[in-house]
């Protein structure tokens, strides 16, 4: 009964939705029309999509999460069966060289991925195989003159740092042996044993450094139970640029060549900063408590703004008022990118996981502590001033995201983030999708906030406390489907629309002992291939 009464209550919002639906089509076309006056433009996903200064690749493409121009498999398979594994489209797997929660990204014939502590990997993404690992170091960001006044930065730390990219170099070749359809463990005892040998190093390298300054140094515990190489790096088309929340900031060309390393802060909320940067233009942006902007050639700071986020988990995003373009983080701080001025009231949004997504001229967040303290919480939607001179932000409307009670039923001792939130929105036709940390699937008109629909998906997510985060990676769209995705190799793939159409269910299996590893990133998307990497793995999905 509840359902049919909605349905009528939502077929009221039908002709405002056509209208929302072609307004919002509309700007698409602008943009696409005007993009295409200065270039011809290929859509992101597209094989031949080439990021620029103006539109970088990074943390979920674009940021939107949608990849129009792909077209990839919508089935795959990888099970285990004894001691190995039966596949279907999985077209190869690199073994990595440590774990890590970030994306990988594309630029060209390479494939970009970070992984703990500090390492930057290069593959080739037609075969797999990795072209180079460089790590960055924290006492690399050191001057000139502070390195003269430390004598073991040159009679330690140096010849470690170079005994670990000598290590580097070795262990792309063992990897690379390892690279294949994935029906097999590719963590042999011989590649075991040299993983083992470049962490002992790195350990040494990170005690030296622990001598030299403890404080200064240290590296909060919180943020090592996910890493601290989950921010996703990103690219301009001329170099990738990364940031470790170690406080490591650096850019490297594409042949391995690092261009420049910084350091500053690194840290964030309780368990750790996740927030992947922002580049555009010639500024490359990190978040760390404070939001600061190097230049993107030589990396010599431009300026910084205080922006402490308390319990908050999101990554970067960026927007446009009136002619100026807003660097903006979760919490709800706001700094323009041309002076580094503040702009706006500062954490408007509160804590939260989700990150932000901005369409047209309006942001849609989840909002918390403290702003939203006394109140419900919920996601909601909030216009854009129209100018970074004045103007605030005001909810414009509160989505409707109630459950039913006997849906995604919270036991406070087992799963008591079973109706929270990780995975950050998408956006599609008008229409937004969310997934709770158990798979409870929610989309809701994106013009009024009304719910379309919503269904407790058969997926596998776990959920128990908070290092393990449940239904984390964001849905994707790619080429004419969406993709969601658990935290135990499920992946359930869709057709957006007002009604709930399933077309396909798959599996990666990936083991460490006896228990299912935990995936954490969100896939990408290019031509006809999926790319997804695990704790262990780099997967490429296709036919």
């Amino acid at each position: 009964m509840a359902d049919s009464l909605h349905r009528l209550h939502f077929i009221s919002h039908v002709t405002k939705r056509t209208a929302v639906r072609a307004f919002f089509s509309l700007l698409a076309l602008c943009a696409l029309a005007n993009a295409s006056l200065a270039a011809e433009v290929e859509l992101l996903g597209s094989a031949n999509f080439t990021p620029t200064p103006t539109r970088p690749i990074g943390w979920r493409g674009d940021g939107t999460g949608r990849y129009p121009g792909a077209t990839p498999p919508l089935n795959w398979e990888r099970k285990r069966e004894g001691t190995n594994y039966t596949t279907q489209n999985i077209l190869w797997l690199a073994p990595l060289p440590n774990t890590g929660v970030s994306m990988p990204i594309i630029v060209g014939d390479r494939v970009f991925v970070t992984a703990e502590t500090c390492d930057l990997i290069c593959l080739d993404k037609h075969s797999g195989k990795l072209a180079w690992i460089r790590s960055s170091f924290e006492f690399e960001g050191l001057s000139e003159d502070e390195r003269k006044a430390i004598p073991s930065v040159a009679t330690t730390l140096v010849p470690l740092a170079e005994q670990i990219a000598k290590v580097n170099d070795e262990l792309v070749a063992v990897l690379n042996e390892r690279v294949g359809p994935g029906t097999a463990d590719a963590f042999t005892p011989a590649v075991k044993k040299a993983l083992e040998q470049k962490r002992a190093l790195e350990k040494k390298l990170h005690a030296e450094q622990l001598a030299i300054d403890k404080k200064g140094y240290d590296r909060y515990w919180g943020q090592a139970v996910f890493g601290f190489a989950g921010p996703t790096p990103i690219s301009d088309g001329r170099r990738v640029c990364v940031f470790f929340t170690t406080g490591v900031s650096a850019a490297f060309d594409f042949e391995g060549r690092r261009q420049w390393l910084a350091r500053g802060t690194g840290g964030g909320s309780e368990h750790g900063n996740f927030a992947s940067p922002l580049l555009w233009e010639n500024q490359f942006v990190v978040w760390a408590n404070e939001l600061r902007s190097y230049d993107a050639e030589t990396g010599k700071l431009r300026w910084t703004a205080p922006a402490k986020g308390y319990n908050t988990y999101g990554s970067m995003f960026r927007l446009r008022s009136g002619d100026d373009w807003v660097a903006a983080f979760q919490w709800g701080f706001f700094v323009r990118f041309r002076d580094g001025k503040p702009v706006w009231e500062q954490g408007v949004f509160g804590d939260s996981v989700q990150t932000p997504i901005v369409e047209g001229d309006m942001i849609f967040a989840r909002v918390g502590y403290p702003k939203y303290n006394e109140e419900a919480k919920g996601f909601r939607a909030f216009k854009i001033p129209a100018s970074t001179e004045s103007g605030n932000f005001t909810a414009a409307y509160t989505f409707k995201q109630e459950w039913g009670a006997d849906e995604l039923v919270v036991d406070k001792k087992k799963n008591p983030f079973d109706r929270g939130f990780v995975s950050s929105p998408l956006f599609v036709d008008g229409l937004i999708y969310q997934l709770t940390q158990a798979g409870g699937l929610l989309v809701n008109d994106a013009a009024t906030g009304e719910l379309v629909y919503r269904k407790v998906l058969t997926l596998a997510a776990r959920t128990q406390y908070w290092n393990w985060a449940g239904a984390s990676m964001s849905p994707a769209l790619a080429g004419k489907h969406i993709y969601l995705m658990d935290n135990q190799g499920h992946t359930i793939v869709l057709k957006p629309g007002l009604e709930y159409r399933e077309v396909a269910r798959n599996t990666l299996e990936e083991f460490n002992g006896k228990e299912l590893v935990q995936t954490v990133s969100t896939p990408i998307f290019e031509g006809a291939r999926m790319y997804f990497r695990t704790p262990g793995y780099l997967y490429c999905i296709g036919k």
